[in-house]
């Protein structure tokens, strides 16, 4: 495993910093409707709102953050309240279709819903999924779409057992492929093997392979690992203690050295058009953002 770099160290601040997020999602939650109701046209740390996810939008340069309170966009150095629809719905996955992106699909809390014009209307499309006890079910906490074919989604629920469900048909239709054990941070899908889930976890690194209803879990990394993501032209990055790690193959890891300023990152996320195009959301929600694999870095201005 490469050493530790010099741009920031999850170590002890990170686990600080999840425990105060979850803390504090946990005290938001508590509090009712009437906050998650609350007109927060502007996402800054001292919102009483947190974020869950980030993403490329439809155009594939504004980034969309999934919130507590529905989704923002970051325009003009702000994150700014977008898809009025959504504003109380608490979104955990946000999955753009790069042939076709006004097809969005988003998922959370009590739902998953697709949008076929960029945003502006939603729909359900929870056929398949566990959904009667509402409005707690589907209580989806991670999505993935497949880097090289966007009708294939895996979505990870909240539950123990029975928690992993497919769709190859951009959601019209889920069904059940088994369980990932409770405790992982996000999820996404080989582009090499598409019958392949990655799972970051306290453990590290773990693939998945999908073999009818049995999941064969593989160990890939020791150290563990907060984020995962999935290129589209095969390659994979981990978020870890040590940093962020990228590799071709799942066996050889390279660091990408990022300066972040002593912001604690929130994940990595990629251009699904253009695996080159990375970036990178701070938890005081600075976008760092990278056009060449991660080689160098610069701070998003507009």
């Amino acid at each position: 495993m490469p050493k530790k770099k010099k741009g920031f160290s999850l170590g002890v601040g990170f686990y600080l910093a999840l425990s105060l997020v979850v803390f504090v999602g946990i005290m938001i939650w508590g509090e009712g409707r009437e906050d998650r109701k609350a007109n927060l046209d502007l996402l800054t740390p001292q919102t009483t709102t947190h974020p869950h996810i980030f993403s490329f939008a439809e155009d594939d340069t504004t980034i969309w953050m999934g919130t507590h309170n529905g989704v923002y966009e970051f325009v003009d150095q702000t994150w700014q309240r977008t898809s009025k629809e959504l504003i109380t719905s608490d979104v955990m996955a946000i999955e753009t279709n790069p042939n076709n992106p006004m097809n969005i699909v988003v998922a959370g809390h009590g739902f998953v819903k697709r949008s076929n014009d960029g945003g502006e209307t939603w729909g359900s499309a929870e056929n398949g999924l566990p959904n009667q006890a509402k409005p707690n079910e589907p209580d989806v906490h991670y999505l993935a779409m497949d880097p090289r074919n966007s009708s294939h989604l895996i979505a990870l629920l909240a539950s123990a057992d029975n928690n992993v469900y497919e769709t190859k048909d951009g959601g019209d239709q889920w069904k059940k492929v088994g369980s990932i054990p409770q405790g992982a941070y996000s999820i996404s899908i080989l582009p090499s093997a598409t019958e392949t889930i990655l799972a970051a976890t306290e453990t590290g690194l773990v693939r998945y392979n999908v073999k009818g209803r049995d999941m064969e879990q593989i160990q890939i990394t020791n150290e563990p690992a907060y984020g995962v993501l999935s290129l589209s032209d095969g390659g994979t990055i981990i978020m870890t203690e040590s940093g962020f790690l990228k590799s071709t193959d799942l066996e050889m890891w390279s660091d990408l050295d990022v300066d972040l300023n002593g912001e604690m990152p929130l994940g990595i996320k990629s251009s699904k058009k253009d695996p080159n195009r990375l970036i990178i959301v701070t938890d005081q929600y600075s976008v760092y953002e990278s056009n060449d694999g991660g080689d160098k870095w610069f701070l998003r201005v507009s």
